[in-house]
């Protein structure tokens, strides 16, 4: 179903979590710029922490967010969370990147095993991205920090409320539970997450796409989707 899209350009691991059974495996071990999939492994480190009041001032403040649009002046930790996975806020993101520091994120990064990711920089930093400084991951590597917060009942909730659904869920219309993070950044397009199909089998689908055409993109991860849910035709 998805062969005639796979090239040097993308990445897409579909495995079903329960039996261990690899649907595809392409690209899974190469890094590729993350755009906001790097948020899961930011998850990942504050999953157990305890809950803190994070203070807002105006230069803690980018591009459009909940947290600009409101004007809070503080967050808890745990809202910033939701407000990172479920809206994709890039400062409720940097707040807490900002709280514990990218040395100790990246630090947990590789105590759980992702030999492929970094941060390496804060949301819409583009002087950083020009400079070459580009947060990275693998789907080999998302498959892992999926697995471990596949097993913490909060961070699967704040997954569940993700917003942007027209990717790997692109086909799929009802009955199939969606926990996902996608991202895009210019010529970046990505999505990852663990969906439960109808007849309850847990699958890991992840694309990522660097410099591959939109459109192409949209629909590799629509149909890589349908081969997580075991389909040919559209979930309905």
């Amino acid at each position: 179903m998805i062969n005639k899209y796979l090239c040097s350009q993308n990445a897409v691991f579909v495995k079903d979590m329960n039996t261990g059974e690899v649907l595809v495996n392409h690209n899974t071990d190469v890094a590729f710029p993350s755009a906001s999939v790097i948020k899961l492994f930011i998850l990942s480190y504050f999953a157990d922490k305890e809950d803190v009041t994070l203070p807002i001032t105006r230069k803690d403040m980018v591009g459009t967010s909940i947290i600009s649009e409101l004007k809070l002046k503080s967050v808890t930790l745990k809202d910033a969370l939701t407000f990172m996975i479920s809206f994709s806020d890039n400062t409720a993101t940097n707040l807490l990147i900002n709280y514990a520091g990218m040395d100790e994120i990246n630090k947990h990064i590789l105590e759980i095993g992702c030999k492929n990711t970094v941060l390496a920089r804060k949301m819409m930093d583009f002087k950083a991205r020009e400079e070459g400084r580009e947060n990275m991951t693998s789907l080999a590597d998302c498959y892992t920090v999926m697995e471990i917060l596949s097993k913490n009942e909060e961070a699967m909730e704040m997954l569940s409320t993700q917003k942007c659904l027209e990717r790997l869920g692109r086909y799929i219309y009802r009955n199939v539970k969606m926990y996902t993070k996608p991202g895009d950044l210019g010529d970046v397009y990505n999505d990852v997450g663990i969906l439960i199909t109808p007849d309850g089998s847990k699958m890991f689908a992840g694309v990522l796409c660097h410099k591959y055409d939109k459109s192409l993109a949209k629909r590799l991860c629509g149909k890589t989707g349908l081969v997580a849910c075991k389909s040919e035709t559209p979930v309905t």
